[in-house]
């Protein structure tokens, strides 16, 4: 048995392959290839294992429809996302008023609410003078 990890083998078999392969076909093939023999819980611990790996190693990227490839193979613009493009900041403001006009709507409430003029629990407010009750 060799010491290699399952990520290793996956990296000879897309080095082996043409073109990008999706994920399933990459787990089998690194699979057979490390001669492991695994029980259905097994395989899916180190599928998600190995997804998780192939994510964060450097020498893959993950392509359209779940299909991996090596990097080396792709030109940074091909695999690049300009996060700016991916999101603006006038659309999170948008949706967030949009969603708070829903929010009052649904609950019934005004724009502006104004707060109670009871002060029961305001611990925080200082009595005037006038407002003191005595002994205090």
């Amino acid at each position: 048995m060799s010491n290699k990890s399952l990520i290793d083998y996956a990296y000879e078999v897309l080095s082996a392959s043409k073109e990008p392969v999706s994920f399933k076909e990459l787990f089998d093939k690194a699979v057979a290839l490390s001669g492991l023999e695994l029980t259905p819980e097994e395989i899916r611990h180190k599928m998600s294992s190995v997804y998780t790996q192939l994510s964060l190693d450097g020498r893959f990227i993950i392509l359209t429809d779940n299909n991996w490839d090596l990097r080396s193979r792709h030109v940074y613009s091909q695999v690049h996302i300009d996060m700016d493009d991916a999101y603006s900041d006038d659309e999170g403001e948008e949706y967030d008023a949009e969603e708070a006009e829903l929010l009052r709507e649904e609950l019934g409430e005004e724009d502006e609410k104004e707060e109670p003029e009871s002060d029961d629990l305001d611990f925080d407010r200082v009595k005037s003078g006038s407002d003191s009750e005595e002994g205090f």
